[in-house]
């Protein structure tokens, strides 16, 4: 058998082939055969090139191609002072591959029957935003989801495929709403808030933070965590962070 004697001397603690392997990341992941492999692109630039720049930061707690409506949709809200009685309509353009995700089916979408099912519906999640004003770890509750005003405003919006916009390179959102008396108007975010071309602030990530933390952590316990994650490339060891995490 294994023993910490032969992994000492063995220099291992698993499989050899974890990536590459017959039964590998790779192999699990990466099934289409037509597919040349590149396995430089895993040791490329190594310790100069950091792949995490590229991610994006989720301002909201839903399906990240709806990211871009909400806040174009907010803005829309705020800048024209809309109130939710005088809207006829919702329109939102949306590349084809996103359509099964988060626009069909549309008896799903429009009742969601969880708060699963309402973080993964663009008609619904607009539709509350707009009602509420906002979008964050409290929405989808059960009142939510029962609220006639959100799901008379979610059968309001409606959704286009539209072949010029990206595909999931690029979470693109673009809204249009038109009123009763005959007046419209669009806006459009180009790329999701959160992503490298359109990045959060750093007031905007930390107020996310004492949102989503303010249950658990008191606000000192807030403050002394923010410090310590804010200043992260300065810490030696996540042994003084941890203790931080573990609540009031």
């Amino acid at each position: 058998g294994i023993t910490a004697a032969t992994l000492g001397k063995n220099n291992t603690t698993g499989p050899s082939e974890v990536i590459e392997g017959r039964f590998g990341l790779l192999a699990s992941h990466l099934q289409d055969d037509t597919i040349e492999l590149d396995y430089d692109m895993l040791v490329k630039n190594l310790g100069s090139h950091w792949e995490s720049e590229n991610a994006s930061f989720k301002p909201f707690p839903v399906a990240h191609v709806i990211h871009p409506y909400i806040d174009a949709l907010l803005r829309l809200k705020t800048k024209h002072a809309i109130q939710v009685e005088n809207i006829k309509r919702i329109v939102c353009p949306v590349p084809e591959y996103q359509v099964g995700i988060v626009c069909e089916p549309i008896h799903e979408k429009y009742r969601p029957g969880s708060d699963s099912h309402g973080r993964v519906s663009l008609q619904f999640t607009l539709a509350e935003a707009t009602v509420k004003g906002v979008i964050n770890k409290d929405s989808y509750s059960p009142e939510a989801l029962a609220d006639p005003a959100i799901l008379s405003l979610a059968e309001k919006v409606e959704y286009r495929v539209d072949d010029s916009f990206p595909g999931p390179e690029q979470f693109k959102g673009e809204v249009t709403i038109e009123l009763e008396n005959g007046e419209h108007f669009t806006e459009t975010e180009e790329y999701n808030r959160g992503s490298r071309q359109n990045p959060m602030t750093e007031d905007e990530i930390t107020e996310k933070f004492n949102t989503n933390s303010a249950s658990v952590l008191s606000s000192d316990q807030q403050q002394s965590l923010k410090e310590k994650i804010l200043y992260l490339d300065s810490e030696t060891s996540a042994a003084d962070i941890i203790p931080l995490t573990f609540g009031k």
